[in-house]
């Protein structure tokens, strides 16, 4: 499914016109109608709009999930950097790493890390999937650096908060077993 497509079925869904929608998030009627119809591809600042407008991840709206669900409130644009450099610390990955994995070019890495750049969808897209991460944790729509990787795991997180307290307790001591057989 096109990022037009999930778009126009969010607007559709809400019973907005292509005005409506546009008027809400700032932006002109005939731009979304030229994204709906792939005439034109989003800016970063649209899709993240629509996502906090809509109430769903931006990785939604990008085909990168079927999971409707948004963490958190959507932070600045400006954390962008500052989740990247902490998704790097977390994988223990130097810059060279970073901009192999995410075939950008060094200056273009070395802007966003340094604020200078917001990057747009394509190069958010490169540096979620070098990252392995979702681009709602890097623009701030979720603080869970994990990205879900399989509809099984959507349905376990999705179950999981379904559970009473004594439940996750519960769940997580099974967990913590599984792990530790898993050792011996």
């Amino acid at each position: 499914m096109t990022v037009g497509k999930r778009i126009k079925d969010l607007r559709t869904e809400a019973n907005l016109l292509q005005s409506e929608l546009g008027k809400a998030i700032g932006f002109s009627g005939q731009v979304v109608s030229n994204i709906e119809r792939g005439y034109t591809q989003p800016s970063t600042e649209l899709v993240n709009r629509c996502a906090a407008y809509f109430g769903v991840p931006a990785d939604y709206i990008l085909g990168r999930t079927v999971s409707r669900y948004t963490a958190a409130d959507p932070a600045e644009t400006s954390e962008v950097p500052i989740k990247i450099k902490s998704r790097m610390a977390q994988l223990q990955m130097s810059l060279p790493d970073l901009i192999k994995k995410s075939n950008l070019t060094e200056e273009t890495c070395c802007d966003i890390l340094d604020g200078k750049t917001v990057p747009g969808i394509d190069a958010t897209a490169s540096l979620s999937k070098a990252l392995d991460t979702s681009m709602d944790y890097l623009v701030g729509n979720s603080e869970y650096s994990c990205a879900i990787a399989s509809e099984d795991e959507q349905d376990i997180i999705l179950r999981y908060r379904q559970l009473s307290k004594k439940g996750k307790r519960i769940f997580l001591g099974m967990m913590e077993k599984m792990e530790e057989e898993k050792t011996e």
